[in-house]
C-alpha cells in the first residue's frame, strides 16, 4: 500500500493581516476595533452572575478582508501562509487555546496542498458544519464578499441553510465543500474575518434575511426546542419538563426537522422559548426584543455564547443551572452532558 507523504505541520501562530501584508497582498479594514459590553442577566442567580462577569466585556479586534498571494487552505478553513508554517491564528479557530496555541501544530498528517488557480474565497471556519457556528461566523463571512469576488468559494455548503445562503447571496463561481484533511495552495486567497457577536453582525444578518420573514408560518407564543433526537445534550427529565411546559400552552419543536425559513419565522414570532443550550439557540439573532428566553444548563458546561447574543437582541434573557455544590465551569469536554432541568427554577422562571 502505498503510503501518504505528509508535509510539515506550522510552527507558528501570527495574524492574517501580518501574513497577508509579508506576502505582498492587501488588508481592507471594514470595521474598527472596538469593545462590546454584555449586561449580565437581572433574572439570574447570584452564582450565574457572578460566573458570567469574566465575559461582560469583549474587545474585537478590527474586522477585515485580506489578500494573501500563495495563501492555504486546511481542514475546516484553518489558514496558513504560503510557506504552510504560520497559521493564521484570528481566522483559525481552536476553542480554548491561547492565542500562540492550535492542534495544528502538533497534527502529523497535513497531506501535500493542491493548488487552486485565480482566486479563492474562504469563509469555512470550526465547527461550521453546525448550525451555530455557521450562522454567527461562517455565514457573515459569505456577507463580507461581493458576489463576484472570487471564482471559487471553500465553505460548509452541505446543509440546507448553507446552500441556501449561497444561492441567496448571488455567489457567482463554484463551492469547493469545506473537509477533513483537504488541503489547498491559492494563487490568489480572498479571507474574511469571522463573524462575531456585535450589532454590526446581527444587522448584516437581519438584513440578508429579510425576505426569509414571513415566508413561513409562526410556531406559536411560547416554543419549547426539544433536544430529544440530538446525540448529545439531550433534558434527562424531558417528559417531566414537557408536561410542565404542555400544560403551560407550549409547542415542542425538533429545529432539525424544519427549514431555514420555518426556524427564523418560529423565533420571530415567539414570546417565550424554552431550551436546553444548544446549536439552535443561534436562533435569538431573529427574536424581538423582549421575548422571554429560559436557557438550560449542566453546571459543567455553562457557554454563554447566547446571553451575549440576547443582550444584543434587547431578549429577557433568564440562565438556569441546578443547585449543587459542584463549581459553575465552562469544561470543554462537558459540552456533551445531558441536562437535567429543575423544575421549580422552570416554573419560577416561566411565572415572574
Amino acid at each position: 500500500m502505498k503510503q501518504t507523504a505528509y508535509v510539515p505541520p506550522p510552527t507558528t501562530c501570527a495574524l492574517l493581516a501580518d501574513l497577508a501584508t509579508r506576502a505582498g497582498g492587501w488588508v481592507t479594514i471594514r470595521e474598527k476595533e472596538s469593545v462590546v459590553e454584555y449586561a449580565l442577566p437581572g433574572h439570574a442567580s447570584a452564582e450565574v452572575r457572578d460566573f458570567l462577569q469574566a465575559r461582560a466585556s469583549v474587545q474585537f479586534e478590527p474586522a477585515l478582508v485580506a489578500r494573501l498571494p500563495g495563501g492555504r487552505v486546511f481542514g475546516s478553513g484553518a489558514v496558513l501562509s504560503p510557506d504552510g508554517q504560520a497559521i493564521a491564528r484570528d481566522v483559525s479557530l481552536d476553542f480554548g487555546k491561547a492565542f500562540s496555541d492550535h492542534w495544528l501544530l502538533t497534527y502529523g498528517k497535513i497531506p501535500p496542498p493542491t493548488p487552486l488557480g485565480g482566486t479563492t474565497a474562504v469563509i469555512a471556519t470550526t465547527l461550521g458544519n453546525g448550525y451555530s457556528h455557521w450562522l454567527l461566523e461562517e455565514l457573515p463571512r459569505l456577507l463580507a464578499l461581493p458576489p463576484d469576488g472570487a471564482e471559487r468559494l471553500i465553505a460548509h455548503a452541505a446543509s440546507g441553510p448553507a446552500r441556501e445562503a449561497i444561492e441567496r447571496h448571488g455567489f457567482c463561481g463554484s463551492v469547493i465543500a469545506a473537509r477533513r484533511d483537504a488541503h489547498f495552495t491559492c494563487e490568489q486567497l480572498i479571507v474574511p474575518s469571522l463573524g462575531r457577536l456585535n450589532a454590526s453582525t446581527l444587522a448584516a444578518l437581519e438584513k440578508f434575511t429579510a425576505s426569509l420573514r414571513g415566508a413561513a408560518p409562526g410556531r406559536g407564543e411560547r416554543l419549547y426546542i426539544s433536544r430529544e433526537k440530538a446525540r448529545r445534550r439531550q433534558v434527562t427529565n424531558e417528559p417531566e419538563l414537557w408536561a410542565e411546559l404542555s400544560a403551560r400552552g407550549f409547542v415542542k419543536l425538533h429545529l432539525e426537522e424544519l427549514s431555514w425559513a420555518q426556524q427564523i419565522n418560529a423565533f420571530a414570532n415567539a414570546k417565550v422559548i424554552v431550551a436546553p443550550h444548544g446549536a439552535g439557540l443561534a436562533n435569538l439573532v431573529f427574536c424581538a426584543p423582549c421575548t422571554k428566553i429560559i436557557e438550560l444548563f449542566h453546571r459543567s458546561y455553562v457557554n454563554g455564547c447566547y446571553w451575549q447574543l440576547a443582550v444584543l437582541r434587547q431578549l429577557d434573557y433568564r440562565p438556569l443551572v441546578p443547585d449543587s455544590a459542584e463549581p459553575l465551569a465552562q469544561t470543554l469536554n462537558a459540552n456533551r452532558a445531558d441536562v437535567t432541568a429543575d423544575l421549580a427554577q422552570v416554573r419560577r422562571a416561566l411565572q415572574s
